[in-house]
């Protein structure tokens, strides 16, 4: 009898264990600590860094960057450019990865880009 009590207590044990237990969540993205604005921060990266390929006249790819919406509607493009290093490209039509004329985006810019994104892309 005393078995019978072990082996139906270790099963509720066993039952207890596969429904408590729940498929791990996936973390949610850390808040940004700041967030940019698009005037005085945001724009001026792409200003600087994607405009001489990404303008009104030149649009390569037809893609322009310089004004809020061109840049909303081309954001996730962007990101993974600049986190591959293959864009921006240098006077020669080297990606920066490749280029010794200018080296890849820095980081802390490609973040700030991306907490722009986390935090709505607001045309502040």
């Amino acid at each position: 009898m005393k078995l019978n009590v072990t082996y139906a207590f270790v099963f509720c044990l066993f039952v207890e264990g596969l429904f408590s237990c729940s498929k791990d969540k996936t973390m949610e993205p850390l808040p940004c600590e700041a967030n940019p604005s698009f005037e005085t921060e945001i724009k001026s990266i792409f200003l600087n860094n994607c405009t001489s390929c990404h303008n009104s006249n030149v649009n390569y790819a037809g893609v322009i960057l310089e004004d809020y919406e061109s840049i909303v509607a081309n954001i996730n493009h962007s990101i993974s450019e600049m986190k591959a290093g293959t864009m921006p490209y240098d006077e020669d039509f080297r990606p920066a990865i490749t280029s010794s004329l200018i080296d890849v985006l820095n980081d802390t810019l490609i973040e700030k880009i991306d907490c722009w994104k986390l935090n709505g892309m607001k045309n502040n």
